[in-house]
């Protein structure tokens, strides 16, 4: 949270004096030797100090206006501020004055002692007069809120009435006839001192509120939240406290520029016969979160953001452009792409009144991404009013007005250059720092994706402002705008609840213009309001062809009807490849130069149209390819003269439906090829370009595509697709190949290549909706279950942990037999998973002992501590957390776990697992039937004779037996008494 004043801060800014601001300088600079017994100018009694604080509180109240006359903004927001603090230790010490009043404590006499003994403590001893001094008074700030600013001074001055009452209370001027009045001064103190402040304070700000509007801002807040549009509130409240000046030559062509934005529509580029509303219209204020930050603010973890949403966004800033923190540090303003943070920053650039403030807005796209930030501010002045100014000549002819700098695109200036720039947000904050120095104190705003925060240190004193996705009410205000803009020319307005099935999409405002665009132009239904069953992948499919359609026949000059369809499918590839290699990067975003790798690597080039020669073409495949298409994001920068982009889908999951829809794509064209060929000679490369796209990175790296290829195999013959699927599969695990490619996204070792591209295959055959067994793949194996297992493991070597376990997620895994007693295993796959079914672990199955086949008792002929280096070795989180839990037993009784029992229900289990079990059992107060399963259980373990399978049966035996009786003895109580007798009497003897 940012700073706030002291009430000693508060005096000399207004340019008071006192006792108290003396004792203050004394204390500060260590000269208490000024203040002497037998007399001092800054002796003080706690009632000269309270008649001093009340009597200043009324001067500032009486004379607000000559104190704010004549100010620029940044002086007239300190001086506001230390207005406040007087204000509220005023009402605090008006309250005292009313508890000693009511109390009767004028009839103590306070003497001289006393006084001297206020003016020779320092902060360190709790004196009331020295924290009074030295602490901060709650303030209004951006991110504290009227409710909280309320409950932080209450919170306050209830700290202050407990240090009153020490005071008071160790005074020794009170005598036997006076103690009834100290214990009511005190209890006054205690029950009414801190609820009257704040009455007193309120009634402060509601006096003076009318003629200065930041109090009635602070008391109120704005009106206008959630329905309000394009910030207006925040100029109405502004203007209402502006100074008037005109602006100087640069400031006025800066604001004219910047307010000529407000007529612009929404979004540039070719609507049709839609009309697009202005930004000014269309701007729906959003709901945000507000943190303070600093370093080791995680902005990008989504559980760093504690705070409950807000909807008072022009109250928030014009309670932050109208404090003086907002010079201290940056405020970083993020959100997802399409969240409208750049839209903001040109909302705020053109509603600022030019009168009081100085707004220069940086598109960190235009300017050179290495270059200082004086040096970007320039450049971005340059840019807009085609003038070069430095900005000190800028800044030194503010005129009282205050600076704010919008730095827009953090993320693209990260993104785009690769360059690790952690330290601007700091660099910025050294820029405030410097400027206020130098007398130019300035605010600054700097946005970003909030996936890239992280990537930036966040220095002291900062806020940081998240904006959240528009509710409902916010998607109606806003299809109220669209609708209304464009009165007839939709065939049906676009409704909320049509909108709202997509709520991922209409959440944010970029992308739900999209949706209102392809409803309102889409040449069959538009978003199918009377079909239920268009869901999400649907809208994709249906979305991006109207789009590709639009674009190529654009690019041919012709009707998107008119447009063939393998013109439209080529696009759509393309798209795709995009998409792919943002997934095998694993990254959101790709580089131009990666992108233009890929389609080179898969031969695609850039698209020749004779008859768009005569145009600007972009240079390469893949600036060709994004330039067309409004839902990819493109980000820049400009480093060493040459300007840098990167691509990134307005919402991920575009990415993740075209990464599915080109695999399907693949497969279907793959098998069609294959069920073609009606003579084989040898290997074919039917498959040719699903290696090429799934030996480098497994489907479930992103949590959508394997549930958008489910969906879209669906609509296919899953079984003709299946069987092929599954040859596939089972070539690629038995006989897997690899061969040198062009296409080569990101560096991949062999072995982990054709493990990929088999798991890959894996997940593509599960997606079909049917189980695959270990004896389907390997089929003339003696042992199918021990094949796939050593296949897992190279699995599980080539795909990272965390896709590696969100994979069974989805996916049961099933130990079973073949009909032939072969061991297998079986995959199945699950769509969701509501209850957690822990796999349990059959014994006999493990030590290959067939169902024809059941010994009553058997040991595992491992040894136990090789395996458990292995296990160090291998470092698999999952093995450590098992075994950690183990090691109790390993270390004391490590042969239970290898010893096995086969029981009367006729499954088996180690002596580990049934002991373990009864301890659980007793411990947790099971009921009488599970515990005495678990007793006979485990009594039957420990009092079979293991012979020549333990190394002493003796020991062991003795050792289970004295353990299970002790147990048995505590549960006595809970248990049939001739069950007791019974195991008691068998445990007896296997002691014995």
């Amino acid at each position: 949270m940012p700073r706030g004043l002291t009430y000693a801060d508060a005096v000399k800014i207004l340019g008071g004096a006192g006792p108290l601001v003396t004792i203050a300088d004394n204390v500060a600079g260590g000269a208490l030797s000024l203040v002497t017994f037998g007399g001092s100018d800054v002796a003080l009694s706690l009632f000269d100090a309270k008649n001093e604080v009340v009597r200043l509180g009324h001067l500032v109240s009486g004379k607000i206006g000559e104190v704010l006359g004549g100010l620029g903004r940044y002086d007239r927001n300190e001086r506001l501020q230390a207005a406040h603090s007087v204000l509220v230790v005023s009402a605090a010490f008006a309250a005292l004055d009313d508890c000693l009043a009511e109390g009767g404590a004028e009839r103590a006499e306070f003497g001289r002692d006393e006084q001297v003994t206020l003016a020779l403590r320092t902060p360190g001893d709790g004196d009331w007069p020295a924290r009074l001094l030295a602490a901060e008074i709650p303030a209004p700030s951006a991110d504290r809120g009227q409710e909280r600013l309320l409950r932080d001074l209450e919170a306050w001055s209830a700290g202050l009435a407990a240090r009153l009452a020490a005071h008071l209370s160790g005074l020794a001027v009170w005598d036997a006839a006076d103690d009834r009045t100290r214990r009511t001064v005190l209890r006054l103190l205690e029950d009414q001192l801190p609820g009257a402040t704040i009455r007193r304070y309120e009634e402060s700000l509601r006096r003076l509120a009318a003629g200065v509007p930041e109090f009635d801002l602070w008391l109120r807040g704005l009106e206008f939240r959630a329905a309000a549009r394009g910030l207006e509130a925040l100029e109405a409240a502004l203007l209402r406290a502006t100074s008037h000046r005109d602006p100087r030559r640069q400031r006025a062509q800066l604001a004219a520029a910047y307010r000529a934005g407000l007529a612009r529509p929404i979004l540039g580029g070719d609507a049709s016969d839609l009309v697009l509303p202005s930004l000014a219209a269309a701007y729906v204020n959003p709901r945000f979160r507000v943190r303070a930050a600093g370093p080791g603010a995680r902005p990008a973890d989504e559980s760093w953001w504690d705070a409950a949403p807000r909807d008072d966004l022009a109250t928030f800033l014009a309670t932050h452009l109208t404090s003086p923190q907002a010079a201290d540090a940056p405020l970083l303003l993020l959100g997802q792409p399409g969240a409208g943070k750049s839209s903001l920053t040109r909302i705020l650039a053109a509603r600022l009144p030019a009168a009081d403030f100085l707004v220069v807005r940086v598109a960190l796209r235009e300017v050179p991404a290495d270059a200082e930030i004086q040096d970007q501010i320039e450049a971005a002045v340059r840019s807009e009013i085609g003038e070069s100014v430095s900005w000190p000549t800028l800044a030194a002819d503010a005129d009282g007005a205050m600076p704010v700098v919008l730095l827009d695109g953090l993320d693209e200036l990260l993104q785009a250059t690769g360059v690790q720039r952690s330290d601007y947000l700091a660099r910025v904050a050294a820029f405030q720092q410097r400027e206020a120095v130098l007398g130019r104190p300035v605010a600054v705003v700097v946005t970003s994706r909030v996936a890239v925060a992280d990537r930036a240190r966040v220095p002291a004193g900062s806020l940081a402002v998240r904006l959240e996705p528009f509710d409902e009410a916010q998607v109606e205000r806003w299809l109220e705008i669209w609708n209304a803009a464009n009165a007839g020319r939709l065939r049906v307005p676009l409704t909320p609840e049509v909108a709202g099935r997509f709520p991922d999409l209409a959440g944010q405002p970029l992308l739900l213009l999209m949706l209102a665009l392809y409803d309102a132009t889409a040449s069959g239904a538009g978003l199918r309001r009377d079909d239920a069953g268009f869901d999400t992948g649907h809208l994709y499919e249906q979305l991006l062809r109207e789009f590709a359609a639009r674009e190529v026949g654009r690019l041919h000059r012709m009707p998107p009807r008119d447009v063939p369809g393998d013109l439209v499918e080529a696009e759509l590839l393309r798209l795709s490849v995009v998409a792919f290699a943002m997934f095998h990067r694993l990254r959101l975003w790709v580089t131009a130069a990666e992108l233009d790798e890929d389609l080179a690597g898969l031969g695609l080039g850039p698209i020749v149209a004779g008859a768009a020669e005569a145009f600007h073409r972009p240079v390469t495949a893949g600036q060709e390819m994004v330039g067309r298409f409004f839902f990819i994001q493109r980000a820049q920068a400009v480093q060493d003269d040459q300007r840098l982009q990167t691509y990134e889908f307005l919402h991920a999951t575009f990415g993740e439906y075209l990464v599915a829809r080109l695999v399907v794509a693949a497969v279907r064209d793959a098998a069609a090829r294959s069920r073609a060929r009606t003579l084989r000679l040898g290997p074919t490369d039917d498959d040719d370009l699903l290696q090429s796209l799934l030996g480098y990175t497994a489907l479930v790296a992103r949590a959508n595509v394997i549930p958008f290829v489910t969906a879209l195999v669906a609509r296919h013959d899953i079984e003709d697709l299946r069987s092929w699927l599954i040859e596939q599969l089972r070539s690629a695990v038995t006989r897997p190949r690899y061969a040198e490619r062009r296409y080569a996204p990101v560096d991949k070792r062999a072995d982990y290549w054709m493990s990929t591209y088999s798991f890959n295959l894996l997940l593509l055959t599960l997606a079909c909706g049917a189980p695959v067994r270990a004896s389907e793949l390997f089929r003339h194996a003696a042992d199918p279950a021990a094949w796939l297992r050593d296949m897992a493991r190279q699995w599980s070597a080539a795909v990272p942990d965390g896709m590696w376990l969100d994979t069974f997620a989805t996916v049961t895994v099933t130990r079973d037999w073949a009909a032939d007693e072969r061991r297998d295993i079986v995959l199945t796959p699950e769509s969701e998973k509501e209850t957690v079914d822990w796999p349990r672990v059959d014994p006999r199955w493990s030590h290959r002992h067939a169902p024809s086949r059941q010994p009553v008792m058997f040991t595992n002929h491992f040894p136990l501590a090789p395996a458990l280096e292995s296990m160090t070795l291998t470092d698999a989180l999952s093995d450590d957390a098992l075994r950690h839990a183990l090691e109790p037993l390993l270390t004391r009784m490590p042969h239970l776990v290898s010893r096995f029992v086969q029981h009367q229900d006729g499954t088996s289990e180690s002596v580990a697992h049934s002991v373990l079990r009864l301890l659980v059992s007793s411990a947790s107060g099971d009921e009488e039937t599970r515990l005495l399963t678990a007793y006979e259980r485990a009594v039957f373990a420990v009092t079979v004779r293991w012979g020549d399978l333990a190394p002493d049966p003796r020991v062991l035996s003795e050792t289970l037996a004295e353990l299970i009786q002790r147990l048995l003895d505590r549960d006595r109580g809970r248990l049939p008494d001739e069950a007791v007798r019974s195991m008691s009497d068998r445990l007896s003897a296997a002691g014995g």
